[in-house]
C-alpha cells in the first residue's frame, strides 16, 4: 500500500499536487480528516491513473479550489471547522467549480443526512466503508457525465455563436428601412420567434422608378428556414426584373429556386408600386389577404394560390391592379400574427386579427403596428409562436 505522509497537509498552493500521475488524467481532489482513509483513497486513485491532491480540512480544500481546476471532488461530510456541507456549498458558488461534481464521503448513513448532502448541489453520496470498486464507479460515471455536460454546453454556445452570424447576415439582407419618397412612406415590425427568422422583407427600385416589394414566409423556423429566406432575398435582388411583371417575377423566383430548395416552399407577396400613377400591381403564392385600409374600413386583396416550390411544375399565379389614393395603406403580414396560440391552446385566427386591426385603424401607422403586435403578444401572454412580420404602404 501507498503510504501517504502527513507533509502533504499543507502542499504549497504553486505546487498543490503531493501525488502527480500522469497530466493528462482527470484531476480529483479528496478532502478527508482521518489519513487512513486518505490513504486508501489516493492508493485506489492512483492505481487507475488519475491525478490527485489532499486536504485535511475544509479550509485548506477552499484554497486549493480557488488557484486550481479540479475535474471531481472527494469530500468528506465530518470535517474539523468547516464542515463538509458548508466547504460543498462554497465550491459551488465559485465561477471555476459551479459544474464541477461533488460526491459525499461519509459513514453517516440515514436518509436526512443523505439529502442534506444532496441539497447542497452534490451530485451523489458513498457510505463508509465503501468498496473500490463501487468508488471507482461512481468516479467514472460522474466524471463521464461531466465530459457530456461540457460537449453539451459546447455545443450550444457553437450554435448559438452560428445562429448570432446568422442573425447579421439576415439583418444585412432582410429590409427594414426603406428610401424616403414624397408619394409614400413604409413602416415594419419584425418579431422573430428564434434568434433568426423565416420572414422576409426585401425591395428594389426598379430604373423606371417603380417600386418593388418581396414579402414571404419561409415554412418552418430557425437556421433553416433564414437560409432559404436568405436565398430568396439574394435571387430577388439580382434577377432582371423590369422587363417583367409581378407574376412573372414570382415564377422566376420559383423556376430559380425549386432546384435548389427541396425540404421548405415561401407564401409570397409581390406587389409593383407605380407611384407617379398610384397603380399598384401584385401577384400573390399561398399567401393569405392583405388589407387594404382606406376610409378607416379594412378591404381583403388577392387570393392564395400556390406556394412558391411546392410543386415543381405548377405555380398558379395572376396579375391584379388596383389604383391607390391619398391616404390608402396597404397591410402586409405574415401569419404569425394570427395563428397564434394562448395557454389554453386557442388560436386567434384572421376574424379576431382583423378585429384588432379594425380597432386601431385611426392610429398613425407605426402606432397602428405597435398596437396590432401589444394585443397580438396579450392573446398569446407574451409567448411568440412564429415569426411575426407587418408590413404597411402608407400613400402620402
Amino acid at each position: 500500500m501507498y503510504s501517504l505522509k502527513k507533509s502533504c497537509q499543507k502542499v504549497s498552493v504553486n505546487h498543490p499536487f503531493c501525488i502527480v500521475n500522469s497530466k493528462l488524467a482527470a484531476k480529483i481532489l479528496v478532502v478527508d480528516d482521518n489519513e487512513t482513509n486518505m490513504e486508501i483513497i489516493t492508493h485506489i486513485l492512483l492505481g487507475q491513473g488519475f491525478e490527485v491532491a489532499v486536504a485535511y480540512d475544509g479550509e485548506y480544500a477552499l484554497e486549493l479550489a480557488e488557484v486550481l481546476d479540479f475535474d471531481l471532488i472527494l469530500l468528506d461530510i465530518l470535517l474539523p471547522g468547516i464542515s463538509g456541507l458548508e466547504v460543498a456549498k462554497r465550491l459551488l458558488s465559485m465561477e471555476r467549480h459551479k459544474n464541477t461534481p461533488i460526491l459525499f464521503l461519509s459513514a453517516l448513513n440515514e436518509t436526512s443526512d443523505i439529502v442534506k448532502g444532496l441539497e447542497t448541489g452534490a451530485v451523489d453520496y458513498i457510505t463508509k466503508p465503501f468498496q473500490e470498486s463501487e468508488i471507482l464507479a461512481r468516479i467514472r460515471t460522474h466524471l463521464k457525465i461531466k465530459t457530456l455536460e461540457k460537449e453539451r454546453i459546447d455545443l450550444l454556445y457553437a450554435i448559438q455563436k452560428d445562429l448570432e452570424l446568422a442573425k447579421a447576415n439576415q439583418e444585412k439582407l432582410v429590409t427594414f428601412q426603406f428610401p424616403p419618397s414624397p408619394h409614400y412612406e413604409i413602416f415594419t415590425s419584425y418579431k422573430p420567434m428564434d434568434l433568426v427568422g423565416g420572414d422576409l422583407i426585401t425591395y428594389d427600385v426598379l430604373p423606371s422608378g417603380d417600386l418593388d416589394i418581396l414579402f414571404g414566409d419561409v415554412t418552418g423556423h430557425g437556421i433553416a428556414a433564414a437560409m432559404v429566406s436568405l436565398m430568396a432575398i439574394i435571387t430577388f435582388k439580382t434577377m432582371n426584373k423590369s422587363f417583367l411583371s409581378p407574376s412573372e417575377c414570382l415564377y422566376w423566383l420559383h423556376n430559380t429556386l425549386t432546384p435548389l430548395i427541396s425540404t421548405h416552399f415561401i407564401s409570397a407577396v409581390y406587389i409593383r408600386y407605380r407611384a407617379e400613377e398610384n397603380l399598384l400591381s401584385f401577384s400573390m403564392a399561398g399567401h393569405h389577404h392583405m388589407f387594404l385600409l382606406r376610409n378607416h374600413q379594412i378591404k381583403k386583396l388577392g387570393t392564395k394560390g400556390f406556394c412558391l416550390m411546392m410543386f415543381p411544375d405548377l405555380l398558379n399565379t395572376n396579375n391584379e391592379d388596383i389604383v391607390l389614393q391619398s391616404g390608402d395603406r396597404l397591410f402586409l403580414f405574415s401569419d404569425g400574427m394570427f395563428e397564434v396560440p394562448n395557454e389554453k391552446e386557442e388560436y386567434m385566427g384572421d376574424q379576431k386579427f382583423s378585429e384588432i386591426v379594425e380597432k386601431n385603424i385611426e392610429l398613425p401607422s407605426q402606432q397602428l403596428l405597435d398596437s396590432i403586435s401589444e394585443e397580438v403578444l396579450r392573446f398569446s401572454e407574451g409567448k411568440v409562436a412564429d415569426d411575426m412580420t407587418m408590413l404597411l404602404l402608407e400613400v402620402k
